[in-house]
């Protein structure tokens, strides 16, 4: 679906079928409308900033995780290992993301979903919150678990939109 009346069209400029800034959005007008939705305009092509920004994320969950862990304070009963277990995966993820180009934020969406339902298990549980006996570090640490993964899960999503891009890949801006 092409405005004829375009200016840029009109001038002569014709980026139809090249890979540029457009092609995406146009990809996703839905039958009977003129546009693509809203957040298919905004795109953001700062790679590597945004994989250092994924990698951060996971890195918090992961030092999050082990906090709790540290904390003698199970938000359920055998929560320790799970919670080892997130931070253990959470440093290989990061490690192999500063060592390797591949995309590996699958892996790290499996990371958040699982901190995530640690967090609901801690709610059913007794997770450590002030009223629980924990202290306000503790509490604050867990819920950064909570914060950390929705974050996580929020970039990824961008991510699979096409609002931001993470190295090794571009978006090929023509500016």
């Amino acid at each position: 679906m092409e405005d004829e009346n375009s200016p840029a069209l009109r001038a002569g400029v014709d980026f139809r079928g090249t890979k540029n800034a457009t092609q995406p959005v146009l990809e996703h007008v839905r039958p009977g409308t003129n546009r693509a939705p809203f957040l298919r305009y905004i795109r953001i092509n700062l790679p590597r900033t945004t994989r250092l920004l994924l990698l951060a994320m996971v890195a918090v969950i992961g030092a999050a995780s082990a906090a709790v862990a540290l904390s003698h304070h199970e938000p359920f009963p055998f929560a320790t290992p799970v919670l080892w277990g997130v931070a253990g995966a959470s440093a290989v993820f990061v490690a192999v993301g500063l060592i390797t180009s591949a995309r590996i934020w699958n892996w790290g969406l499996m990371i958040a979903l699982s901190s995530l339902l640690i967090y609901i298990g801690g709610l059913l549980g007794s997770a450590p919150y002030v009223w629980n006996g924990a202290s306000v570090v503790s509490a604050a640490i867990w819920n950064l678990t909570l914060f950390a993964s929705i974050g996580y899960i929020v970039l990824f999503w961008a991510l699979h939109y096409g609002m931001i891009v993470a190295a090794p890949d571009n978006q090929n801006f023509l500016d």
